[in-house]
């Protein structure tokens, strides 16, 4: 199985483990109120890291790519308490991604898992939804005779 897909489906598993999740999706937001606290996880994108491109047989050779994937955290809240809810879950998150044993073998030796950052729709002028885009890199070696 590509690597990629084998990362994505492990996101999955691990968001389900988090404490207080009630439901993890892959590629959809449309999570009812009442399936709420829930984790929508987006494949997103991938591009190689050029500064590791390799000049013998480039199209052939393994190459280090970076996806990042973003899991989005969905609350059914009153807006007192999103803000720290949203922070409570994004913390279980992030430990749990970058401390799963399999996460960190999937990227292997010359890989990384990172977080990148997050996104909320708390603001001024904002919708004051309850959700937060939480964004990872990982950085992993394509093996082309591998897929």
């Amino acid at each position: 199985m590509d690597k990629r897909e084998q990362i994505l489906a492990r996101l999955v598993q691990v968001a389900a483990g988090v404490s207080g999740i009630s439901t993890v999706t892959r590629n959809s937001d449309e999570i009812s109120e009442h399936k709420r606290p829930a984790i929508a996880v987006f494949d997103s994108d991938e591009s190689a890291d050029e500064a590791a491109e390799r000049q013998d047989h480039p199209g052939r050779a393994p190459n280090l790519v970076v996806m990042t994937p973003e899991l989005l955290i969905l609350l059914g809240t009153s807006p007192e308490s999103i803000g720290p809810a949203l922070n409570a879950l994004r913390a279980k998150l992030v430990k749990a991604v970058l401390t799963d044993a399999q996460l960190i073998a999937l990227v292997g030796a010359n890989g990384r898992a990172r977080y990148a950052g997050c996104s909320t729709h708390l603001g001024h002028g904002r919708s004051m939804e309850g959700a937060m885009g939480v964004q990872f890199t990982f950085a992993y070696v394509l093996l082309p005779e591998q897929l």
